[in-house]
């Protein structure tokens, strides 16, 4: 299909793989300079990541082992939305699993789409739940950092996880249109 704003047209499309996490599809294009070609990608279910900020302003992060990476990341928490949740409702769940903590004081700071589309929220008056999921999930261990140590790391390269980058500009765009 193509239409006054899509140049590509869609030939043939099919799904080469398909689990819970990602499907893999393979088309048969017209690209926008008329010439056919082979587009793969991905898309993923639609997910959650929580900017999870305690009262000691301190921002709550994961350690994680990430098998396509072959390395440890350090990440916000989040993850995917399941069948009838509301996006608000995987964000409480996955930071009870992820983190073993719960929040009274949820806000939507923004969405933005990489290979799905993603919801981000702060979570503020975080209590712990003495329950959580981590090792379940291969997570290492909740750690907290100031703002000045996340600046620290994301000048020294060591936040490199999109979801992590993308989630924080969302919060530092709201924490800067809250001061003014």
């Amino acid at each position: 299909m193509s239409s006054p704003h899509n140049p590509w047209k869609t030939i043939t499309s099919r799904i080469i793989h398909q689990d819970k996490w990602t499907t893999l599809y393979v088309d048969d294009v017209i690209n926008p300079s008329g010439n056919p070609t082979t587009y793969t990608y991905t898309a993923s279910p639609p997910y959650v990541m929580i900017v999870a900020l305690d009262g000691h302003d301190q921002f709550v992060f994961i350690r994680q082992y990430r098998y396509p990476l072959q390395r440890e990341m350090i990440e916000l928490p989040g993850g995917g939305i399941e069948d009838g949740e509301s996006p608000l409702q995987a964000a409480k769940r996955e930071l009870v699993e992820e983190t073993g903590l719960s929040a009274k004081t949820w806000t939507q700071l923004g969405v933005y789409d990489s290979n799905s589309h993603a919801t981000v929220f702060l979570a503020e008056d975080l209590s712990d739940t003495g329950q959580h999921k981590m090792h379940e999930d291969g997570i290492a261990e909740v750690i907290r950092l100031s703002w000045a140590d996340i600046d620290y790391k994301l000048a020294s390269g060591q936040f490199t996880d999109s979801k992590t980058l993308a989630s924080l500009f969302l919060y530092g765009r709201h924490a800067l249109t809250a001061a003014t």
